[in-house]
């Protein structure tokens, strides 16, 4: 069942790219570390090398199974045993920064949403993967949405907003590769719009309008419609009632997404300075350990959620767009195995995880320079942190899972 033999189908580029960006991401874990006001953080780059050991030994083991083994009931096991962790995080975990996202035990810490993800893309893998269900009946879809649902509403409640919109966008993926049409996947889309329009009633009104308009010229059969139309009509009613019951500090991350200026020394701090640090590194940056902005401490959670920034400031343009590149790499790939896999199951295993690392990067890239407001997402790869890099390891393990087995199913 295990075959751990080095196969010559093993994606090289992914590979490289993976390997690169973890070690350019332990070079600046320590870079964000390394001032004399850091000292309590100065060891933390060598806690991401033990990290590291373990991830590619999570990866290597994953990969090693014949990726089949994790469909079926295989696939709901791993499920219900992340549900499982996120539920006990809830009563047990570990608070901090105003979240309870972590279970510990001792010095060990585990951040179950990470894990969550991974078991969510696994099992609905092996549901749509299911060539007789038509997945434009809405019966079909109860399942694939309801197993996002639940870890997204698991994880929102920690609260974890960012992460738990992760969920989301790994099932709006997943069944488009399924074979959902676009059309479909737009009305799933637009309650967000409505979301963005419900406080101010004229222009909802017009997206009403256009929405029905769409829906009528688009033949779809009366249930869906009915469906479409009543759920965008809930949340527009509800959103305002939710917006009153979010956290203060949630409301201010919107806001200050809106209008980082308005509050400068507050809650648009982050932001500002992040913008900051990235344009003060011009083209070829400050130099590496060089980083004023880092140095001074004037950008927060510099090692984790905005280490991006410390790469622009210290290497500049060149530097964040070799990064960004070697990401980009890394996608393609990821969408090459997907593409070449000659299972159902492989190629959607391979595409969920995909959709991971692009959702992961295009929010956390996108909000350290402003055009995402703040959300405590780690940057794969690159931010300091155990449960993140190991995650990020048995996502690409399965990736190359598929990519060695493509021609054995």
């Amino acid at each position: 069942m295990i075959s751990p033999r080095f196969s010559p189908d093993i994606d090289r580029p992914l590979l490289i790219s993976t390997l690169l960006l973890t070690l350019i991401g332990i070079a600046f874990v320590f870079s964000a570390t390394s001032m004399p006001s850091s000292v309590t953080e100065h060891g933390l780059y060598l806690k991401q090398v033990i990290y590291l050991v373990l991830a590619i030994l999570a990866g290597a083991l994953i990969a090693a199974v014949p990726y089949r083994v994790y469909e079926g009931k295989t696939s709901y096991l791993l499920y219900a045993i992340g549900l499982g962790l996120l539920v006990l995080t809830l009563f047990i975990g570990h608070v901090g920064l105003g979240a309870q996202r972590w279970l510990g035990w001792g010095p060990i810490k585990i951040q179950p949403s990470e894990l969550a993800k991974v078991a969510t893309v696994i099992l609905l893998a092996s549901l749509l993967a299911d060539r007789k269900k038509d997945w434009t009946q809405i019966r079909n879809l109860v399942w694939p949405v309801l197993i996002a649902m639940i870890p997204f509403l698991l994880v929102l409640k920690q609260p974890d907003l960012g992460t738990s919109i992760a969920f989301v966008a790994i099932l709006f993926t997943m069944l488009y590769w399924a074979g959902l049409p676009i059309l479909y996947l737009f009305f799933m889309i637009t309650p967000i719009a409505n979301v963005a329009l419900s406080f101010f009633t004229p222009g909802w009104l017009v997206f009403l309008g256009l929405l029905a308009v769409i829906l009528y010229r688009s033949r779809i059969r009366l249930l869906p419609l009915l469906l479409v139309v009543g759920i965008n009509l809930f949340v527009g009613i509800a959103t305002p009632q939710i917006w009153n019951h979010l956290q203060p500090y949630q409301k201010q991350r919107i806001t200050t997404f809106l209008d980082p200026g308005a509050d400068a020394y507050g809650a648009g701090y982050q932001i500002i300075q992040s913008k900051i640090a990235i344009g003060s590194g011009q083209f070829f940056g400050k130099g590496f350990l060089h980083g004023s902005q880092k140095a001074l401490a004037f950008l927060p959670e510099q090692h984790t959620d905005f280490i991006y920034s410390v790469v622009g400031e210290e290497t500049g343009f060149v530097g964040a767009g070799i990064v960004a590149a070697l990401y980009l790499l890394l996608i393609l790939r990821g969408i090459r195995v997907a593409n070449r896999a000659r299972n159902k199951f492989g190629g959607l295993l391979a595409i969920g995880m995909t959709s991971i690392f692009l959702y992961h990067v295009l929010v956390n890239i996108w909000m350290t320079v402003g055009l995402a407001p703040v959300t405590g997402l780690p940057l794969p790869l690159l931010s300091y942190g155990g449960s993140s890099l190991v995650a990020s390891f048995l996502q690409v393990g399965l990736i190359q899972n598929v990519a060695m087995r493509w021609r054995e199913y």
